[in-house]
């Protein structure tokens, strides 16, 4: 840490509210905050910028201050050469993700912080590295001698320096723009639950190898799946991982709450800095596990994950602080280790100190650094069996004791306190605390939620109603980003169904059309991290994987989707859908990354289940009716708390009476409703008969799908369309360029488009097609599988296109696709069906990476799958793929004879033409 006042004369950094900035602000570095005084001092002195991120937790953060930032001769560099820049990445995650994705690029896909980049006075980077050491160790460069060859090579090249910085520059930018958007079918649900299962640790749970953070986001999004499909292995990951992370290290046992991650695979030994978000996103996965498995542990656990925040990480208005650090006393992990020696010391009772350390895996040698970190790894009944206790027994001792350890670490020097209030972050967290009080009935937890929502709305509010990012001592300042209006409204939406005012899901909405205005790209679809008048950075950035945090984009798309059920907002729920299409393509490669977006797939496909709950709020019978609700897994569901005494205008509630006087539940999907419910012990069957209900709704995929043309070619349209081309100076000759389309009436041009290697990344594709239809071709063809789907999607964004422009009409062009093959997307969706267990019939597995199929189920998938890329609402001819694979493949296995082959095959067609017809 920094030296006191009474050493050293403050650097800038003592007018910001960011602990972590405050933490430098004695250091002999003149460190700016970034602002327009440093920009433009940059400009004048023709310094290249250091800037330094980093955040309060970051232990080799703390590490390189005391190591370089104390250091005066290394200070007296960074001075004399550069304008010194530090920022709390919390506050600003836009710099953070600008100049990590530099980072990355330069360290060949290595970050992390402190980050320390090298920036032209134009904010452009040309150098990035993450922790230096002071001086020359370890194979690495010291940071006194980066400082100087970075200032040599800016005295001595400044304009190689200025070009290279402009070619990453461009770089960045290039590689910020997302492809095209594609609709998405609900199919990518099972593909991410097979890369998930392809990843899982069978031995202790979790993702893949150590480091392991804990996966709240897909484990939530498992136990969606799980209510999907039923498959017990899909919830077994989840309660595998949930147990080992309730059981190990990362586990706060004393005092409730989650480390940051393990730095093992047993998620015994964890980096012990505790995050709000993280604490967040577990409480409400545990909470949602509950409700699936009843598992009491999983109800302790959530509970004492929020009891800790409401303890210890509450303001006194009722915001919720950002983290605590790692570190105490300058060691890592020492507030939180203990020896059986301080465990007697704090009992004074040897026996029960003695089947503690047992319980607890505290020992003598230790299991971390000489210390032990309390875990419960070892299975209960196995430390039962060795003390010749019951396992009753066990937990009795461990819930009387103890409040004692935790009462004798409170006197320890504690770990560093990050006491800003971040708003997604606490939108978050209300979120969590909502929920459980939905579920558990916690009326503290709704206090809790409301106190911090209250707390949002009032201080984090400039007077236009948008928000501010983060607040300390009072002070409120920085224009909030996409993730604090997405979480804010999101658990906002939350606190109203958790049984709260509905002045709650009006504040929702009118954050959401800020969203809307402010963030949305229209272009593409989706969203930006920054608003439309945020200060001009070298790039706008956008987001779609998740990260330690949900995608602000998919929480956005997730807080308009319900918005839009409980307003009935048909434009909110457009923008829901076009954020995740905006992101189609990297979620089909690469699902797992996506599981908040999948979410909203999830949601969106089904469609919610629409619970109005009508009665006065003091009556036994209601609180009855919504623990009845709580009690259920609905992940897909609006509710509407209404009074006979106060009407509402909520759509949900409209014309919604209390039956007989008597407190009413109505389920409804699309504002249709189900015969009214005034018994508690009715509502669990009436809820499954409806998710039965959605779920026996036939074998088509449901598709979040773009706006489609109407029409099809007619016998009118074709005709007119050669008349048109034949018409044009000197183009008599066309005469004899058009026919008739067999039997079908059309006028088609003998020579049509083909494209088998046609898609959307060619510019040239593009041209050649409009000029083909513009000018003498109204015959185009294309195929499920030319360019893994992408030829299709090309043929309908220049069809919709040039109908848009009046350079054609629907009706004029003949399309034609095909079915039958099965490789790429079509492969892995075929592949995770029989993972599944619920396999196309007739598949014909001729090699490897290609397949076939012609059975009217898979037609089916098919077609709706391509006149979804087309843009099309009816495909003018459809054929079969080259079906003969069904013999070829038989030639090879071998085994028929050749008359049984050819009823096969015929029965085959048979059944894919009666599917048509």
């Amino acid at each position: 840490m920094s030296s006191t006042p009474e050493r050293r004369t403050p650097n800038r950094l003592i007018h910001e509210t960011s602990p972590y900035l405050l933490q430098h602000a004695y250091n002999p570095v003149e460190w700016y905050p970034w602002g327009p005084e440093a920009l433009q001092l940059a400009k004048e002195k023709n310094r290249p910028i250091l800037l330094s991120i980093g955040y309060s937790a970051c232990h080799w953060c703390h590490v390189m201050e005391r190591e370089s930032f104390e250091n005066e001769a290394i200070a007296e560099l960074m001075n004399r050469w550069f304008i010194c820049i530090k920022v709390d990445r919390e506050e600003r995650p836009d710099l953070d993700e600008i100049y990590m994705a530099a980072t990355v690029t330069m360290n060949q896909g290595q970050g992390g912080w402190p980050m320390t980049v090298f920036l032209t006075p134009d904010q452009e980077p040309f150098f990035a590295g993450t922790y230096f050491p002071p001086e020359d160790r370890w194979g690495r460069p010291g940071f006194g001698t980066v400082l100087k060859k970075i200032a040599d090579y800016w005295d001595s090249r400044p304009s190689e320096v200025r070009d290279q910085a402009k070619e990453l520059t461009a770089q960045l930018q290039g590689s910020r723009q997302i492809p095209s958007p594609i609709s998405i079918s609900e199919s990518v649900l099972d593909e991410a639950v097979v890369q998930f299962k392809d990843d899982f640790d069978e031995t202790h749970g979790g993702f893949g190898t150590a480091p392991k953070f804990p996966p709240a986001m897909g484990l939530s999004f498992l136990l969606r799946s799980h209510r999907r499909s039923g498959d017990p292995h899909t919830l077994a990951m989840v309660t595998k991982t949930l147990d080992m992370m309730a059981a190990g290290g990362i586990y706060d046992h004393i005092g409730g709450g989650f480390a940051r991650y393990s730095t093992d695979a047993r998620w015994l030994v964890p980096h012990f800095e505790k995050m709000l978000y993280d604490n967040a996103l577990l409480a409400r996965v545990y909470v949602e596990a509950y409700q699936v498995t009843k598992n009491p542990l999983y109800r302790q656990v959530a509970t004492e994950v929020l009891d800790y925040v409401r303890r210890e990480m509450t303001g006194p208005e009722g915001g919720f602080y950002s983290s605590t650090d790692a570190d105490s006393e300058g060691v890592e992990g020492k507030f939180f280790v203990w020896t059986p020696a301080e465990v007697r010391n704090v009992l004074q009772n040897d026996e029960d100190a003695r089947r503690f350390c047992a319980l607890y895996d505290i020992t003598e040698s230790g299991n971390w650094e000489h210390k032990s970190i309390p875990n419960r790894l070892r299975p209960l009944e196995d430390v039962a069996r060795q003390l010749n206790l019951t396992t009753d027994e066990l937990m009795e001792l461990a819930f009387r004791v103890k409040p004692l350890l935790y009462e004798a670490r409170r006197h320890r020097v504690p770990p560093g306190l990050d006491d800003k209030v971040i708003t997604a972050w606490n939108g978050m967290m209300l979120s969590a605390m909502a929920e459980a009080a939905r579920v558990f009935g916690g009326a503290g937890y709704l206090e809790s939620a409301q106190r911090a929502a209250d707390f949002l709305l009032r201080s984090h509010a400039k007077p236009d109603g948008r928000l501010l990012r983060t607040s300390r001592g009072g002070r409120a300042h920085l224009d909030a980003y996409l993730e604090d209006y997405a979480c804010l409204a999101e658990g906002l939406v939350d606190l109203y169904e958790a049984g709260s005012a509905e002045s709650y899901l009006h504040a929702a909405a009118r954050l959401a059309e800020y969203v809307i205005s402010d963030f949305m790209d229209r272009e593409q679809g989706g969203f930006f991290t920054t608003a439309k008048h945020h200060e001009s950075l070298i790039l706008r950035h956008r987001e779609g994987v998740d990260g330690a945090t949900p995608s602000a984009n998919a929480v956005a798309a997730s807080a308009l989707a319900r918005l839009s059920f409980h307003f009935d907002r048909e434009d909110w729920r457009r923008a829901a859908v076009s954020a995740v299409r905006a992101y189609g393509r990297h979620m089909t490669r690469y699902p797992r990354a996506f599981a908040k977006s999948l979410a909203v797939v999830d949601f969106l496909t089904e469609g919610p289940v629409e619970l109005a709950i009508v009665g006065d709020e003091p009556q036994d019978d209601v609180r009855a009716l919504r623990e009845a609700v709580a009690q259920c897994y609905l992940p897909n569901r609006v509710v509407a708390m209404g009074s006979p005494a106060q009407p509402s205008s909520l759509p949900l509630l409209k014309d919604r009476l209390a039956v007989s006087g008597k407190p009413t539940l109505y389920v409804c999907r699309n504002y249709t409703c189900r015969q009214p419910i005034t018994d508690p012990r009715s509502v669990a069957e009436a809820l499954q008969a409806n998710h039965r209900a959605s779920a026996n709704r036939g074998t088509e995929p449901r598709l979040l799908r773009g706006a489609s043309l109407s029409g099809r070619a007619t016998v009118q349209g074709t005709a007119a369309y050669a008349s048109r081309m034949m018409a044009r100076g000197g183009e008599a000759g066309l005469a004899n360029g058009f026919t008739a389309l067999g039997a079908t009436g059309l006028t088609a041009t003998r020579l049509g488009f083909g494209t088998y290697r046609v898609d959307m990344q060619h510019a040239e594709h593009r041209d050649a097609l409009k000029k083909a239809l513009r000018t003498s071709c109204n015959l185009v063809d294309t195929s499920t599988n030319y360019t893994d789907g992408d030829s299709e999607r090309l043929v309908g964004s220049v069809l919709a296109e040039l109908v848009g422009s009046g350079d054609v009409r629907r009706d004029e062009i003949i399309v034609v696709s095909k079915i039958g093959y099965i490789q790429g997307q079509n492969l892995k969706l075929a592949e995770a069906k029989e993972q599944s267990r619920r396999p196309y019939p007739d598949l014909v597995k001729y090699g490897d990476g290609i397949w076939h199929c012609i059975h009217p189920e898979f037609l089916a998938d098919q077609l709706t799958l391509s006149l979804d890329r087309l843009g099309l609402a009816t495909l003018d001819v459809c054929l079969l793929h080259n079906p003969e694979y069904f013999l070829l493949e038989a030639a090879h296995r071998g085994g028929a004879g050749l008359k049984q082959l050819r009823d096969d095959f015929y029965a085959r067609l048979e059944r894919a033409f009666a599917y048509f017809e």
